[in-house]
């Protein structure tokens, strides 16, 4: 009640009806200049843990840097960092109400430039909501909303227990399962959204509801695949699995010649089914001067979450096409994983204010023509200093867990569980200048281009949602199913009709 009073009394003597408030209104209540005023009277319906940060507040600088800044940059004029689902549902409402734009962050990882999107606004700040507990059945987890990667896996790995996480340690859990959730564990157990037991989700009303198999099973179904356009997961029930053996893990490194070898190598093992589900294959091109000054390397990481013994038969095929380096690593545990496959906290994965971008493609199997031509524009752009810290991703993770999964049950796209190889150049580059970061988005395009230009007849273009740049039409993300995709935007009018959350690779209204 308070804050209303003082929003509607600072209103009034603004000379605006707040009446006359509505999403986004270029009213005085909107405007960025007098949004900090407002946002001041939210503090006191906070919890005493809650905090209201302002440009002028010491704190403000920090929590403007993200893993891709300063090429993604939501304009914030306030900070609300939460501390419990009801400071959450209090800010959206408030948020709402007064007709503020705001956006949820947690890991800060997101690189489409749809983020850049949000006008002015609230950034509300998930890290308060950070816990992990393994409930009493140890079958199922709970999760805090903005909790990330690393501190869920080292609880879990304490307990004898581990997760469908993804692979960078420094990003968040509920923000990749939303769309998705590549894993080192996919092909066993499908995706991290495919082991969503629950969810508590905050609307756009400020509602809070419980999303599950049994209680607002549609929102839930749209949650799983298109969740950043529905809500802000503050808590989430995952499955979790006993940890079954240490990884073996060898890691080799190719001179660029070698990069069709190799592509055939892992197409024969996606096609092979027999692959076994403990297998993962990430490969990433990148520069290694004092190995080759002229050409980037190719370098593959084998990953079998099992003994040596049963993992060096899939070794053995990639040993003979003639690596110039080997690293063999036995008896990995889940913490000391993402340290060796160079995804940890530390890592440049994790990096911050470097401008990071992707521009991610998913494909049915590796086009050798294709990949060869787009790796030659990858090594042009990196001959340039500009971009000679950026990589080239290539993934399989496995998909038997994948597409063991019944489609029908989630909104996550059909090739989204159908095409198991994805290439996602990664670009860095420093400053804010206009031209640099307009030569990385045509680098970008070229690369992907290239390699869609060697997709089979009659496949269609897909992008992972979180690998998106930003400039993908709605069906590359979200699938090519009509009846699908008219659920999905029936379902987005129903939940967020005034589109509060359209600034993460949005779904459209209906």
């Amino acid at each position: 009640m308070r804050s209303s009073v003082i929003i509607a009394t600072w209103l009034s003597f603004r000379g605006v009806q707040t009446h006359a408030l509505g999403p986004f209104e270029k009213n005085i209540a909107a405007r960025a200049d007098h949004l900090n005023i407002a946002t001041t009277a939210l503090k006191p319906l906070l919890s005493q843990n809650a905090s209201v940060i302002l440009p002028t507040d010491n704190d403000w600088d920090a929590l403007q840097i993200r893993g891709t800044s300063p090429r993604i940059h939501p304009k914030f004029n306030a900070i609300v960092e939460p501390a419990t689902e009801a400071d959450v549902q209090k800010t959206v409402q408030f948020a709402s109400k007064f007709g503020i734009p705001f956006l949820a962050v947690s890991g800060t990882h997101g690189w489409t430039k749809t983020l850049n999107n949000l006008p002015y606004g609230i950034q509300i700040n998930m890290r308060k909501l950070n816990s992990v507990t393994v409930d009493p059945s140890g079958n199922t987890a709970t999760i805090g909303g903005g909790t990330l990667q690393w501190e869920a896996n080292k609880v879990l790995y304490a307990k004898g227990k581990q997760a469908v996480l993804t692979l960078c340690e420094c990003t968040s859990i509920a923000g990749p399962m939303l769309a998705g959730g590549h894993s080192m564990l996919q092909a066993r157990h499908g995706y991290t959204l495919d082991n969503l037991v629950s969810a508590r989700v905050i609307l756009a009303n400020g509602t809070a509801v419980t999303a599950s198999s049994s209680s607002n099973s549609d929102l839930f179904w749209a949650l799983r695949g298109a969740g950043q356009s529905f809500g802000i997961v503050t808590s989430l029930q995952l499955n979790v699995y006993d940890i079954p053996s240490t990884w073996t893990i060898s890691t080799f490194i190719y001179r660029s010649d070698k990069l069709e070898a190799v592509l055939d190598a892992v197409n024969k093992l996606d096609g092979d089914a027999m692959r076994s589900q403990n297998l993962v294959i990430n490969g990433v091109g990148t520069r290694i001067p004092p190995m080759d000054p002229q050409n980037p390397m190719i370098i593959y990481t084998l990953s079998y979450q099992g003994p040596e013994a049963e993992a060096l038969p899939y070794f053995s095929k990639f040993k003979a096409i003639g690596p110039i380096t080997v690293k063999p690593s036995t008896n990995v545990n889940n913490m000391e994983l993402y340290k060796i496959t160079q995804n940890s906290v530390d890592s440049a994965a994790c990096a911050r204010n470097k401008n990071s971008m992707g521009s991610g493609v998913s494909l049915p199997s590796w086009n050798t023509t294709a990949a060869r031509a787009a790796f030659n524009i990858f090594a042009k752009m990196t001959a340039d200093r500009r971009f000679s810290r950026s990589v080239f991703l290539l993934e399989n993770y496995g998909m038997q867990g994948v597409r063991a999964v019944d489609p029908s049950l989630t909104s996550l796209s059909l090739e989204e569980r159908q095409y198991p190889a994805v290439a996602n150049p990664t670009i860095w580059w420093n400053g804010t200048a206009a031209v640099g970061q307009a030569d990385a988005e045509a680098y970008g395009e070229q690369i992907r281009q290239a390699l869609f230009a060697g997709l089979p007849k009659g496949a269609k273009k897909h992008t992972y949602v979180n690998y998106a740049v930003g400039t993908e039409n709605f069906n590359q993300m979200y699938g090519y199913d009509t009846a699908r995709v008219q659920r999905l935007k029936t379902l987005k009018k129903a939940y967020d009709p005034e589109n509060r959350f359209g600034f993460y690779n949005p779904v459209p209204l209906a």
